[in-house]
């Protein structure tokens, strides 16, 4: 059972912003001021410590994701990942090898897929408007937390990358750090970036190279199992987690990336075991 919080006024000021998942209508103040309801079919989007709930209840990919951030293993792998940002000379500095590539303009007006528990909320600049979704509920309470998360227009939603619920072209970028390759579906979450994104506007996308574990000892030796181990066990991702890595070690993320943002740009970073692409929305 849900239970429902005011959402801030700025939440309903933006009557334009809004997109139902289920018919497209538009979004506005329900009669009970603490949620938005659809004005075409009347469903109602509750919210919870602030957090707009859009879809709760999620599959495939997305459910092993949320089972992974919302449970025990997370916080032990991310010293894993704070491992490796020190070796790319610290997490700040690493991050900004994809942060850099937004634009550099005043109120700013920014679409965060799979933002997370947002921990470079603290790097961007205050007058930064931030639209941040997220299939974790731990992870966005950690985010609404932070202290980049204060003195800012920011408006966390619980929902899926592929049916966001914003209309067309209202905003003036886009950012997906670290969820792009185990989406329920890659490319139709790029395309509702573009959607989301002005003409012109800019799609920042990064991640891990999907077939990263190819670069294990034991894999290059014929003994796959054992690194499976090692990811699962030693790394703390846990079975789900490592089998979907496994399953997805093919994705082509370049070919995604060229079909629905021709001319875009791609490049390895991270000492090569990560990539960021780069592009603008046609029009």
């Amino acid at each position: 059972m849900i239970a429902t919080e005011q959402l801030p006024h700025h939440w309903y000021k933006d009557t334009e912003l809004w997109r139902c998942v289920s018919c497209d209508g538009s979004l506005q103040e329900a009669p009970d001021g603490a949620s938005l309801a659809c004005q075409g079919c009347g469903h109602v989007y509750p919210a919870e410590n602030g957090v707009l709930i859009v879809k709760e209840t999620v599959s495939d990919n997305n459910k092993v994701s949320v089972d992974f951030y919302n449970g025990p293993l997370w916080p032990k792998f991310r010293f894993w990942e704070w491992f490796t940002f020190l070796c790319n000379g610290g997490e700040k500095r690493s991050r900004d090898k994809v942060l850099r590539h937004l634009p550099k303009q005043a109120n700013l007006k920014l679409l965060d897929v799979a933002i997370g528990d947002g921990v470079y909320l603290d790097w961007l600049p205050k007058d930064w408007w931030v639209v941040g979704i997220d299939v974790s509920t731990s992870q966005l309470e950690a985010c609404r937390k932070r202290e980049g998360a204060r003195d800012r227009d920011l408006k966390l939603i619980l929902g899926e990358a592929e049916d966001l619920p914003v209309q067309d072209g209202r905003f003036d970028a886009a950012l997906s750090i670290g969820g792009f390759n185990y989406f329920n579906d890659p490319e139709k979450a790029l395309r509702e970036m573009v959607r989301a994104v002005k003409p012109g506007g800019t799609i920042v996308v990064s991640d891990e190279l999907p077939n990263l574990t190819d670069r294990m000892l034991f894999r290059k030796i014929g003994l796959p199992g054992v690194d499976h181990f090692i990811v699962s066990k030693l790394f703390k991702l846990g079975d789900p987690f490592t089998d979907m890595v496994e399953k997805y070690r093919t994705l082509d993320v370049e070919g995604i990336a060229n079909r629905v943002l021709p001319g875009c740009r791609y490049e390895r970073i991270w000492m090569g075991v990560g990539y960021v692409l780069v592009g603008r929305v046609p029009g």
